[in-house]
């Protein structure tokens, strides 16, 4: 164990994990209770657990992914393959051979199903368990040396056992307070999904699971109570279902659907309602076949559905908005709600790209979608770009010549990376007035992204074209200048976004990523928005000392200081001198690390802007409050330009608030965390002055205000980051130093 990449704490992790993963969970306190309950049936409990540690000891020897094993990913169908035999037969040396031979099996079963549902993007759920567990059952008559457990005959004498007469009489009083056979027999799937019989630990995963995820609670509920109706609508005796407790499978596909492998909410719950049916159905029949063989179906009916689903949706050309696979896994359904409502807006899953507008500096819309002029119909998704002054005039002098518009000879740029599949160069530009409806769209470049999203920027001015058909371009690249070829009367810049190549493609109603929208008193950042008619846009520059001071490297270290004006004691803790560092994840994902603290804080970076995606850890920490005051930073920007966004509510509310919010958050959502930033004068764009921000969070309950911090900000030519945030009862100073090669 000296070579061992894993520590002791990752051990005990790796083993806690398998457990709480049958409920598609990592939480530590719901594995407690699960292998608790495991050793209600001291057989199954013994069998489970050698299995596990089966299971992850091969994963460790023989080299395969750490965070999968530390998850427990590879150690809960082995658990589930222990638990099964274990409480099948007699404890005996014999037994736990077979358990450790099953175990090893259902590891490389594991590997196999990884590798070849993998390949398709698809979980392997508990196919491994099945696949194994058959196995050995349909062997079970020539294991000779084996015997038939008799446990579960004498319940009251193992239940005496376990806890004295004190549990007998707990037992008794459960059984005697619950006599709606629906609650008892939906108390007996939930502890069958650990193979246990007793009503009792039925009622303490329930329990398990309510504190661990309201979200998940409800869905058990919820399953459950879809497949009970359905019994009952459709004349199957609910009976059958006591004698078997197979209803597990119906609670793990409501569980795995409506919060797991879905962003939970009201789509993916109404998705529960019309596939617990077909469940029932698949239930059903199997035991019907597989009665013929004398094994049961166990999870089949959930494993057949669940894989089915997932994959019809990796399917889909065109991703709702309301039916989202988790973006990123946290292991939680209201984590996974939380974060994907506050990153909605940040990258919507059904736009595969986050375009820019299609040229440098502020520009006016003159024509927007569904135009008085020309944006009807197919084309109807369309925009027309001028350049106007302070009086909303496009031109200077009489206007009677290309020359006078502003916009005439400015820079067109590609809106996201990819491929010219059309350009049109040899179309002279019109005198003011004269339109060429011979050639509708004048000299015209079209960028490919994929097979779906094209770009298409027309009536550009002749012979001013830069690329060629098959060109590779860069987001931002200068592709042509604006003009005022073809059916144009006057210069500006006609875009559109279309699903083909073709110039007169019809249109495409698709928003631009991120752009500043210019108001009278106000320039706010927009994400994933169609600015409207007569808009003022700015596509911004990017400001070097932003991008410089927000560009995290994998391996970097950041010194930090952290100073604390306060008589309160929880303040006063987190002074100090320590550094934090930039990692990345097994999968890719960038973050900065504390250990100190023990905090990350993830982020991302695409060139225009710097958010923070996620935070794990210690709240009221140096590294949180970092992650919250920079939450989201454009780098380009204007002067006094203002910045909104909604913080996960799960990092700011907690306690009874939080509880109930759990309980209604896929259909709605009362708490929310508002984040602003305000970019104050600090001399131009492109200047080399240091930079100041004030950024101010927001908790509201039904849209009533009930605290706000606010956090003064300033980023140093030294690649310093200051921050002073204010409480109600402290100060706190923040002053980050990168380590920069």
């Amino acid at each position: 164990m000296k070579d061992s990449p894993l520590t002791g704490k990752e051990i005990i992790k790796s083993i806690l994990n398998s457990y709480s993963q049958v409920f598609f969970s990592t939480s530590k306190l719901l594995a407690v209770f699960l292998l608790l309950i495991s050793f209600f049936d001291y057989g199954a409990g013994i069998g489970g657990l050698i299995a596990v540690l089966i299971a992850n000891t091969l994963a460790l020897v023989l080299g395969y992914n750490k965070y999968l094993l530390v998850t427990g990913l590879y150690g809960f169908n082995a658990l589930l393959v222990g638990l099964g035999i274990g409480l099948a037969y007699q404890p005996s040396p014999e037994l736990f051979v077979l358990i450790a031979v099953a175990a090893v099996t259902c590891f490389f079963m594991t590997i196999a199903f990884q590798g070849i549902l993998g390949k398709y993007r698809l979980p392997y759920l508990s196919v491994p368990f099945l696949i194994t567990i058959w196995i050995v059952a349909l062997s079970g008559n020539d294991l000779s040396t084996l015997h038939i457990s008799e446990r579960g005959i004498y319940t009251y004498n193992e239940l005496y056992s376990i806890g004295g007469q004190t549990f007998v009489n707990l037992y008794n009083f459960l059984e005697n307070s619950i006599q709606s056979s629906f609650l008892k027999i939906y108390f007996h799937s939930l502890g069958a999904i650990f193979f246990q019989s007793h009503l009792l630990a039925g009622l303490i995963i329930s329990l398990g699971l309510l504190i661990y995820s309201r979200i998940t609670f409800v869905l058990s509920i919820l399953g459950y109570s879809i497949a009970f109706l359905f019994y009952q609508f459709v004349g199957i005796e609910f009976s059958n279902l006591g004698y078997t407790f197979i209803g597990f499978n119906y609670i793990l596909t409501a569980i795995a659907i409506g919060g797991y492998y879905l962003v939970p909410g009201r789509i993916s719950y109404l998705w529960i309602i019309l596939l617990l049916p077909a469940v029932v159905l698949i239930t059903t029949s199997t035991q019907q076949i597989f009665g013929l063989l004398r094994i049961s179906p166990y999870s089949l009916p959930f494993n057949i559905i669940v894989l089915i689903f997932l994959y019809s949706l990796k399917l889909r050309e065109h991703r709702s908005k309301h039916l989202v696979e988790t973006p990123v896994q946290l292991g939680n359904p209201e984590k996974n709600l939380y974060l994907y409502s506050g990153n909605l807006k940040r990258f919507p899953s059904a736009f595969p790209v986050s375009a820019s507008l299609p040229f440098f500096g502020e520009w006016t819309v003159n024509q927007a979608h569904n135009g008085e002029y020309t944006h009807k119909g197919e084309w109807r998704h369309a925009f027309d770009f001028v350049i106007t002054d302070h009086h909303s005039k496009q031109f200077k002098d009489s206007g009677d010549f290309v020359e006078d518009y502003y916009c005439f000879g400015k820079s067109i740029v590609a809106p996201f990376d990819g491929t010219v599949v059309e350009a049109v160069n040899n179309i002279p530009d019109n005198a003011i007035g004269d339109v060429d409806t011979k050639n509708n769209w004048g000299n015209t470049i079209i960028v490919k992204y994929n097979d779906y999203l094209y770009a298409k920027l027309s009536h550009l001015k002749y012979h001013s074209v830069e690329v060629k058909t098959g060109d590779a371009v860069k987001k931002g690249q200068p592709l042509a200048r604006c003009g005022n070829s073809g059916r144009s009367p006057y210069p500006h810049l006609h875009f559109q976004f279309q699903r083909t190549p073709y110039i007169g493609s019809a249109t495409l109603d698709y928003p631009f990523g991120h752009y500043l929208l210019k108001e009278e008193k106000n320039i706010t950042l927009q994400s994933f928005d169609i600015p409207k008619n007569k808009q003022v846009v700015v596509n911004p520059v990017k400001n070097e000392l932003l991008a410089k001071s927000f560009h995290f490297i994998p391996g970097q270290q950041i010194n930090v200081k952290v100073e604390v004006d306060s008589l309160k004691t929880k303040w006063k803790k987190q002074e100090g001198e320590f550094s934090w560092k930039v990692e990345t994840d097994a999968y890719n994902n960038t973050f900065i690390s504390c250990e100190k603290e023990g905090g990350l804080a993830y982020f991302y970076n695409n060139d225009d802007l710097h958010y923070f995606t996620n935070f794990t850890g210690k709240q009221n920490s140096a590294l949180y409050w970092f992650y919250i005051s920079l939450f989201k930073v454009p780098l380009g920007f204007l002067p006094n330009s203002k910045i909104a966004d909604s913080i996960p509510l799960n990092m700011m509310f907690s306690g009874l608030p939080k509880i109930l919010q759990d309980f209604i958050a896929p259909v709605f959502l009362f708490l929310k965390v508002n984040y602003n930033l305000i970019i104050k004068e600090s001399g131009d764009i492109l200047s080399s002055g240091n930079i100041e921000m004030d950024a101010t969070v927001t908790k509201k309950i039904a849209g009533k205000e009930i605290s706000e911090f606010k956090s003064e900000i300033k980023i140093l030519q030294e690649n310093e980051f200051h921050l002073l945030i204010s409480f109600r009862d402290a100060k706190i100073k923040i002053i980050c130093q990168n380590e920069l090669d």
